[in-house]
């Protein structure tokens, strides 16, 4: 499969928002105006990283992460990797997961709205709509869509949140959250390889630019080359 010689990026935030998703995935930190070009400098740069700063471990890091989570959750050595996850975690999603977090010391994947979330998502909408394009005197409009936007806030505190997609089975939420905390397993002593890292990186700049990740290759760059000035 023929690589792509540039991802296509334009610069408009598309690049920052890679960068912060590599630093959240192995809890590293950036400096600002790196001089990368490419992304098989990025990988350089992480498995120097997970060089130095990692546990040098051959643990399984999702091995890891479900003795952690089933630890966290208080469940016996019985339970596997195919246990239902909702009967285990409860109604109570966002409280949880911020338990889980904190027992852990493991970053949990973003919970989906329920049906009330989303009505407060469309309430929001509603009041800025209401700001926009309501015809109401200045009094009426802003108390108009204050009120929606209250409602709106009070439905997404209520709301009691979804696992996220793809996440049925302890097991499917141990490989979530292992994909988002690698760096700080390898400095627990999970396995983290070049190869490991660089498919990490092939899979969160597809994800950024909506590509197949085998299209990305070591000399792939970031941004498009300008034209020229005639």
């Amino acid at each position: 499969m023929q690589v792509l010689d540039t991802v296509g990026w334009v610069g408009d935030g598309d690049d920052t928002d890679f960068f912060l998703a590599i630093e959240r995935t192995f809890d590293l930190r950036l400096r600002l105006n790196l001089p990368w070009t490419t992304f098989g400098e990025v990988r350089d740069h992480v498995v120097a990283h997970v060089a130095a700063f990692g546990g040098g471990g051959t643990t399984c890091a999702t091995q890891m992460t479900f003795y952690r989570l089933r630890r966290a959750l208080g469940l016996g050595r019985h339970v596997g990797t195919d246990a239902p996850l909702s009967p285990l975690i409860g109604n109570k999603l966002r409280p949880a997961f911020t338990d889980l977090e904190a027992d852990t010391d493991l970053k949990m994947p973003a919970t989906r709205a329920g049906w009330l979330g989303i009505a407060g998502d469309f309430c929001f909408a509603v009041a800025v709509a209401v700001l926009a394009f309501a015809t109401l005197a200045p009094p009426l409009r802003i108390f108009a869509a204050g009120a929606s936007a209250y409602t709106g806030l009070w439905l997404r505190y209520i709301d009691r949140r979804r696992l996220p997609r793809g996440c049925d089975t302890t097991g499917d939420l141990a490989r979530l959250v292992t994909e988002q905390n690698r760096g700080r397993l390898a400095r627990d002593g999970a396995r983290l390889t070049a190869s490991e890292i660089w498919r990490i990186i092939q899979q969160l700049a597809a994800e950024e630019s909506g590509i197949d990740p085998n299209l990305i290759g070591p000399d792939t760059t970031f941004f498009r080359a300008k034209a020229r000035a005639a």
